[in-house]
């Protein structure tokens, strides 16, 4: 259940971020060098980010997609 709530505070993030970044236009100025190096650094922060929410949350323990069923 921790790695789900990981998940979603990670999705608000990066919903957060890909929103603040089309609100300052991103989308049409990628082109130009300076700007296309600031959403390079937006997008690592956000994966930096996302790295850091969910070791926080979750954990050390990986998500399973199948638990083992103990026989």
């Amino acid at each position: 259940m921790s790695s789900f709530k990981a998940i979603c505070v990670m999705t608000i993030w990066t919903a957060a971020i890909a929103y603040g970044l089309f609100r300052i236009g991103a989308h049409e100025m990628y082109a130009d060098p300076l700007w296309a190096l600031c959403i390079a650094s937006a997008l690592l922060i956000t994966h930096m980010g996302n790295m850091f929410l969910y070791f926080k949350i979750a954990g050390e323990k990986p998500y399973q997609w199948f638990k083992k069923s103990e026989a």
